[in-house]
């Protein structure tokens, strides 16, 4: 038996970004993606009821350049980084329940995300993470469902940086719980 899948890969090279300087609440450093981003994402259907996904990307992302002696952005360079990701999700035939569990791997210190699109088009968080979903029945108009999901379980990712009114700790993926 022959199972369907699908597998693309994608460049996206600007060749400008406008910087946004006047606001505070703002940070950039220029370009973000100034080295370039490159994705191959692949996704399979193992059974009707278990698919398998998986995104390789390479892309920039902001890391400390050094101690922040003064603006925070200027403490942060745009560094090229590596990223695999890999998701499992099944579904229960009789309960309808749907399980989904999965790893994103950076290749080093980044306080930005390296692939959102993918992350964003897979629904594959950074780090460890598992969901769960359930539907209840049907008591009122629309569908209703029970769902618990951790993200970035071991809290990875965190970057402590030190500036002149003490350290900071910059979180590209906050570890999260949810449930409702």
């Amino acid at each position: 038996m022959t199972s369907p899948f699908t597998a693309a890969a994608w460049t996206c090279l600007p060749r400008s970004l406008s910087r946004i300087t006047t606001r505070k609440d703002l940070l950039t450093t220029g370009d973000p993606l100034r080295t370039g981003a490159r994705a191959w994402p692949l996704r399979q259907k193992i059974t009707d009821d278990v698919e398998f996904a998986t995104v390789y990307a390479f892309a920039g992302a902001l890391v400390p350049a050094s101690e922040a002696d003064g603006v925070l952005r200027e403490a942060l360079r745009t560094m090229p980084r590596h990223s695999l990701a890999a998701k499992v999700s099944a579904k229960v035939p009789r309960s309808g329940s749907s399980l989904s569990a999965g790893y994103k791997w950076v290749s080093g210190m980044s306080v930005s995300r390296v692939d959102p699109y993918g992350e964003s088009i897979y629904q594959i968080n950074p780090y460890l993470y598992i969901g769960i979903r359930q539907p209840l029945p049907k008591f009122a108009l629309g569908r209703w469902e029970a769902n618990a999901e951790c993200d970035n379980l071991f809290a990875q990712g965190y970057v402590p940086l030190s500036t002149p009114e003490g350290s900071v700790l910059l979180v590209p993926a906050f570890r999260s719980f949810r449930g409702g």
